[in-house]
């Protein structure tokens, strides 16, 4: 059987990839979608990374792993923390990897902090706090990383903002080369038959330029775009080029060793694209009536202020203003920077939840009903009011209309069709009609996608802005269905693109390259249509595995993790 090399490039889309190769920019990428099969690989709904990694490494739905978003509610409270590993039910891939007496190598996957001892090596990934010390399995392999290659970096501290491009990228191409080194020095020093390294850089420059990329979006800056119009290629040439280096050190490292031949899969967890607007839930909520405030002073003159636009949002456009914008990261690194918010700002602690039907938490669209029994002051009862109040919701979504206007590209057309009055809600579902698992009573009970996702549906734990519908700012995209699969070496055949495959298909497809069992609890398949291997899928053993009943995080951890999602444009 093949060894398994698997590259995850957090947010990368085939709608930029096919381009760049097409220009004969990205000659590793090509090399391997033309010698094996690809296809895009479509996400979790919502397409948010901490539920999409965890689908890929469990082989399940987020209702059967339990994580849905980054954030969760804590138990008996309205209070939202970040999610961790230890949130997590079912073993990851790579533990039933192990656990078959097989050695991995596992670094920089997504929502792994606290890392879990393995057979083998792990290095966390993002949502790792940022001074964390014990980031690695076993907890001495970072001092022996900073020993072998200096700093190790999990994501790049560093965000796009004007005036400061060059910086980001070069922060950005330094991370993926550190991360590379302490690659090939762990596969030299401890051979495996799998292993795992992610890239979030793909993710992070996307988020911060693809309005330079983009002269159709509403931020297009023609200075800026420029000099960073194709910051983005470049970030994707400096993978490429790494990948390059990896995958010929790793054949020349198991030549030396006489190891089996290997396959190599390139994945990510979602795509990406233009993101035009801010959809605040809670605000849409409270507008129609679900939501309701508390009826005291404080509260009702907290409320008084959002409505005249005293929010978040205008405090942190009066600092950049004034050149102060980095004032916000070092609020938010002190550990009451969140409670000044809520003091001086509307907040879920200024929520009447004995009046309120139904709130939303999480990145894009999702609604949970305030129910009786589950939430700690629930008022909704289960059954036939339910049922009402979530068709209420519904229907009232499905009314939400795009605002006026024009892009670029529409402007230009002879034939000038205004998107003005289209549906702002493109997908919309009850949880039972796409999730099912252990979980599913916890999962939002309403998840929708907005237009295309030009549209971040946002369902915070402040009240960012006043506004229920907005221009987007700060970030200028966002997260698609469309993620990517490209397989490519031993046990793959020359397939060219195929169509179908999903994140939850990967897990039991490693498995099944490493001639190991599938566990019937699985909720995806084994990719044949890339395998040149015609074997019958052997099923066996489960993936059950219990999340751990304390938080992952210290409040100060809480703090940083909180931080950097903010940076990402996840919590407005």
């Amino acid at each position: 059987m093949s060894q398994v090399f698997v590259i995850g490039l957090d947010g990368a889309t085939f709608d930029l990839i096919r381009p760049f190769v097409a220009q004969g920019k990205l000659p590793m990428f090509k090399k391997l979608m033309d010698a094996g099969a690809w296809s895009e690989l479509r996400s979790t709904v919502p397409p948010v990374t901490a539920s999409a990694w965890s689908s890929f490494m469990t082989g399940k739905n987020p209702a059967a792993h339990g994580l849905f978003d980054f954030m969760r509610r804590r138990a008996n409270s309205y209070d939202l923390a970040p999610v961790s590993a230890r949130d997590r039910d079912g073993k990851a891939v790579w533990d039933l990897i192990g656990a078959a007496g097989k050695r991995v190598i596992v670094m920089n996957v997504p929502v792994t902090w606290p890392p879990a001892p393995v057979n083998g090596v792990l290095v966390t990934g993002m949502l790792t706090p940022r001074n964390a010390e014990n980031y690695t399995y076993p907890k001495e392999l970072a001092e022996e990383l900073r020993r072998e290659i200096g700093d190790y970096i999990v994501y790049s501290d560093e965000v796009y903002s004007k005036g400061r491009g060059e910086i980001f990228l070069s922060a950005l191409k330094y991370s993926a080369e550190q991360r590379v080194r302490a690659a090939e020095y762990l596969l030299q020093k401890y051979p495996a038959d799998f292993f795992m390294l992610v890239f979030p850089e793909t993710d992070t420059v996307s988020h911060g330029l693809w309005s330079a990329y983009d002269p159709a979006h509403h931020d297009h800056d023609p200075a800026e775009a420029e000099k960073f119009r194709d910051g983005i290629l470049e970030i994707y040439e400096h993978i490429d080029r790494l990948l390059g280096r990896l995958i010929s050190n790793l054949q020349s490292f198991d030549s030396a060793q006489d190891k089996s031949p290997i396959s190599i899969l390139l994945m990510s967890d979602h795509g990406h694209g233009p993101v035009r607007n801010f959809l605040y839930v809670n605000n849409f909520l409270a507008q129609r009536g679900y939501l309701k405030f508390k009826p005291n002073l404080a509260s009702q003159c907290k409320r008084a202020a959002f409505r005249l636009g005293l929010t978040p949002r205008f405090a942190y456009n009066i600092l950049l203003a004034l050149g102060l914008g980095k004032l916000r990261r070092t609020l938010d690194k002190r550990r009451g920077g969140r409670g000044l918010l809520k003091r001086f700002f509307l907040s879920f602690s200024d929520v009447d939840w004995s009046r309120t039907r139904a709130y939303s938490i999480g990145y894009i669209g999702e609604v949970h009903i305030n129910l009786r029994g589950r939430e700690p002051h629930g008022i909704v009862a289960l059954g036939e009011e339910y049922e009402r109040v979530r068709d209420q919701v519904i229907a009232d979504l499905r009314a939400l209309k795009l605002p006026p206007e024009r892009t670029l590209s529409e402007q230009s057309e002879s034939k000038r069709e205004s998107k003005d009055g289209a549906p702002l809600v493109e997908h919309i579902w009850k949880k039972e009609d796409i999730y099912h698992g252990a979980h599913l009573a916890a999962a939002p009970d309403i998840l929708f996608l907005p237009r295309n996702l030009e549209t971040i549906a946002f369902g915070d734990f402040e009240f960012g802005s006043n506004k229920v519908i907005e221009k987007s700012f700060g970030v200028s995209s966002s997260h698609r269905m469309n993620g990517i699969f490209v397989a490519s070496g031993a046990g793959i055949k020359n397939a060219g693109e195929f169509r179908g495959a999903e994140i939850i298909d990967l897990a039991p497809t490693i498995l099944h390259l490493l001639g190991l069992p599938v566990p019937s609890d699985l909720d995806g398949r084994v990719l044949t249509d890339a395998l040149a291997d015609t074997r019958a899928v052997e099923y066996g053993g489960t993936s059950e595995g219990n999340a751990a009943a304390r938080d992952g995080y210290s409040e100060e951890e809480e703090q940083e993790v909180i931080e950097r999602l903010a940076d990402l444009g996840y919590i407005s």
